[in-house]
Formats: structure tokens, sequence, C-alpha cells
């Protein structure tokens, strides 16, 4: 049994397939030494990009990663006493910018944090889908024999009671 729980944000399709085109591209211009053929190739390489997180449940141990085409990177750390696990809704910015424009897009996210030591956090997993965010966290929440909190709705926080999720998937708090 791997003792590893490995969690990695998917690619869209459409990034996956413009990443392999770039890449495609790039491989080409390089067969021809053409070597502005690097821009598409290292833009193809950029569109496959997605991080995510591992946790080592032996050794107690986690790494947030960055993952190419199933290679994934990141330095391993001490996971120092996990208390529990929240999930939790806030916002992630997108900066886009040009010659001479900026703007910032807020687009809504569900972040999944490892609370240790009272205040200390761990983001180990970032989503959309409200579902999929409480099917990890109960994963995790199991593997560490820890808790798991509910911070969905601002300044109402409550606990959940991981059994009746992993066994009918339904979210019932615990007073």
């Amino acid at each position: 049994m791997d003792a590893i729980i490995r969690y990695t944000r998917k690619v869209p399709i459409w990034k996956t397939i413009l990443g392999f085109a770039a890449i495609g591209v790039g491989l080409l211009g390089l067969i021809s030494l053409v070597y502005l053929a690097l821009v598409p190739l290292l833009f193809g390489f950029m569109m496959l990009k997605t991080n995510g997180s591992e946790i080592d449940l032996e050794s107690k141990t986690y790494r947030e990663t960055d993952s190419i085409l199933g290679v994934s990177i990141g330095k391993w750390q001490t996971l120092h006493n996990p208390e529990y696990i929240s999930v939790f809704n806030t916002t992630e910015d997108i900066t886009v910018r040009a010659l001479t424009a900026e703007t910032t897009n807020s687009f809504p996210i569900i972040v999944l944090n490892i609370f240790y030591e009272r205040n200390k956090k761990i983001t180990v997993y970032k989503t959309e889908d409200i579902k999929d965010a409480f099917d990890v966290a109960s994963h995790i929440a199991d593997a560490l024999a820890i808790d798991l909190l509910d911070a969905t709705v601002k300044n109402d926080y409550k606990w959940v009671d991981t059994d009746i999720l992993r066994e009918k998937g339904d979210i019932v708090y615990t007073d």
C-alpha cells in the first residue's frame, strides 16, 4: 500500500491540447534548427504545468509540488502534529498584464488547509468543486486521524462528522 497521498490540480483539456500543440511546433522548429522554436516549446510546458501536494503518512512529511506530465518536484518538509483540516471559501486573483494596461480578475476557489500548533497552516489542495473539496478533505482527515472543519460560510464554522461523510457522502455537522 502506498503511504503517500497525492493531490494534483487537473489541467483543463483545452490547455492540454494547446500545450501539446505548442510542444510539437517547438520540436519541429528545433529539428529545423530554428532557435526561436524554444518559445513555443517553453509555452507548451508552461501550459501543461500544474500544482498540488503530497503527504507521506509514514515519515509524516509533506511537500507542495509542481508537476509536468506526471513528474512532480518539490521539497519535503516535516508535518508537525496536525490538529484538523479546514475547507475554506476564498477567491484567487489572476493578474493579466499588457504593455500599457493591467487587470486583476478574482475567481471563487475552495482551499483545504491543515492546521497545526494552533494557528499555523499548510495549504494542501485547491479546487472549484465543493463535493471534490469535501471528498479530499475527508480522505486526508481519515488518513491523518484529524477532525474536519467546514469553514465555507464566513463566521459560521462547523465540525463535520467524517464517518457519515465517508459512508453516505452527506455533510452532517457535530455539535
